[in-house]
């Protein structure tokens, strides 16, 4: 049983989850065990994986673990089934309802937007109007937690509950002596005993010994760890106290500045990890020119460097049927990425005027994600630039493989990469893409002048000619696309599980001879 450990897990994913996702995928197909583990709390949690296509049977969460939750089965909870005092008067707001007694607000109930109008939580006040105490409803219909105000209007205590109403855990915001925020876990009842952890990584810690050993979910067969979320994670999985195999997995540059490999800082996502370095079982790079830079800095210590890409195209998609060339929206532009500072999506809008000038038809769409609210930067630039016709802001989607079989050109013009499942995503739908020769990634994916082309960071008149060079000569492009089916095979299935065979073969090894 491998578990691939992150944070946690959010409607608007990142890299890391698709990666998971993808990569729990590709171990079911081929009949590996594998779970994805998450730490953090959301009453929401089972609505998010299941759209994200992961079965319960699949995940574990800390949250879950300790109130028997993992698997439940779901039940509605309408307004019918709250309890509420009938001498109280009931006013609508919107899809919620205000209880009030004497003219004083005693119970706010918010519920979701939805055919049934679920419960999604309680609210209950004093005669006063103070907020006391919140009851959330896990969205498979129990109460899963409450949390209690102080009188300041803080949260003061966090309980968890079982879906059976029995409490599990409880989280108590204290404060220390100079005032900093303190939290407190006291886990009740497991198997008999009282615990008590300070801070989640204590907890977390204490969670995973109680995950490894568990025989119901790991069976009788070696176990190990992939941490895909080292800054998050690596701490409790250092501090357990049961021995399993544990790799740490890079996701992107695993250093602040890639033109001095052997003495710049490191990436703070990796930093405590890669100090640590000689902790660990593994670390698994994604490509093989970081896979080389790691064990040349780190090397000396001793701890093996395994490569696995993350991202992996699956069989359906290898075999799905190739779309025409000619069906593609004549000189349409995607862009696939967080809008971000390192994603640079400044470069190919100031480079969006020259092209237009060669290629007046030309379309720019920028799919994904905000950080930082940086769209709004992006957006003046766009209206600045008077490009409002013909750039445009898509937002995050799900269906990453239409916007990629509708477009003609994939632009990244990023100044750091891990290895862009953006661009394998691309050359999978046949899309053929430009994207900066950084650190690492786009030279991996892109085979330049064969199924897209490098361009070098900073040059816009150089990315500019890139996008009308290939705009301009369609039978050109038409020729990428089709290569860039054809080299897709490098990420497939089969492919990729031979490099996690090595991990997996490690594990075993390991296993084997405590």
């Amino acid at each position: 049983m491998l578990f691939f450990l992150n944070d946690g897990i959010q409607e608007n994913k990142s890299g890391i989850e698709h990666t998971q996702i993808q990569r729990l995928n590709l171990f079911n197909h081929f009949k590996q065990p594998a779970m994805i583990v998450t730490r953090q709390y959301s009453n929401e949690l089972h609505q998010v994986t299941k759209h994200a296509g992961i079965a319960d049977e699949d995940f574990v969460n800390l949250f879950d673990y300790f109130q028997n939750a993992r698997i439940v089965k779901p039940k509605d909870v309408t307004i019918k089934d709250v309890q509420i005092d009938a001498d109280w008067q009931r006013k609508s707001d919107g899809n919620n309802y205000v209880y009030t007694r004497n003219g004083h607000q005693i119970l706010y109930v918010r519920r979701r937007n939805d055919a049934k109008k679920h419960i999604i939580n309680l609210q209950y006040f004093d005669h006063f109007g103070k907020l006391l105490n919140v009851k959330w409803y896990d969205i498979r219909g129990f109460i899963s937690v409450e949390q209690v105000y102080d009188w300041q209007g803080n949260i003061a205590t966090e309980n968890y509950f079982q879906p059976n109403g029995k409490l599990a855990l409880q989280l108590a915001h204290l404060k220390d002596k100079r005032g900093q925020e303190v939290k407190t876990y006291h886990l009740f009842d497991y198997h008999g005993q009282d615990y008590q952890f300070t801070g989640l990584d204590e907890l977390s810690a204490f969670f995973l010994d109680q995950l490894v050993t568990d025989k119901e979910i790991c069976g009788d067969g070696p176990v190990g760890i992939i941490v895909d979320r080292v800054y998050e994670n690596g701490w409790s999985v250092l501090h357990m106290k049961n021995r399993v195999a544990r790799y740490m997995q890079l996701h992107n540059d695993h250093v602040n500045h890639n033109e001095d490999m052997l003495h710049s800082t490191l990436n703070y996502n990796y930093e405590w990890g890669l100090r640590h370095i000689k902790d660990w079982d593994g670390v698994i790079a994604l490509t093989p020119q970081q896979q080389d830079d790691v064990r040349d800095r780190f090397g000396k210590y001793g701890t093996p460097i395994f490569r696995v890409p993350s991202a992996i195209v699956s069989n359906e998609t290898i075999n799905a049927e190739h779309v025409p060339f000619e069906k593609r929206k004549l000189h349409h532009v995607v862009t696939v990425a967080r809008l971000s500072p390192e994603k640079q999506q400044e470069h190919i809008i100031a480079a969006w005027p020259q092209i237009l000038k060669a290629v007046p038809d030309a379309t720019l769409d920028l799919w994904g994600y905000a950080n930082d609210n940086y769209d709004e930067k992006l957006k003046k630039q766009v209206k600045d630039l008077g490009l409002e016709k013909s750039v445009h802001f898509r937002g995050y989607t799900t269906n990453v493989g239409q916007v990629d079989d509708e477009a003609q050109l994939m632009v990244l013009p990023t100044r750091v990469e891990g290895l862009s499942i953006a661009l394998v995503e691309a050359g999978a739908h046949g899309l053929p893409a430009i994207a900066n020769d950084v650190k690492y990634g786009p030279s991996d994916v892109i085979i330049d002048g064969q199924d897209g082309l490098l361009t070098q960071n900073g040059d816009i008149d150089g990315l500019a000619k890139a996008v009308i060079s290939l705009l301009t000569d369609q039978k050109r492009l038409a020729q990428m696309s089709q290569n860039a089916y054809k080299d897709s095979y490098r990420y497939s299935e089969p492919s990729v599980m031979k490099l996690w065979q090595k991990i997996i073969d490690d594990m075993n090894e390991k296993e084997a001879n405590k």
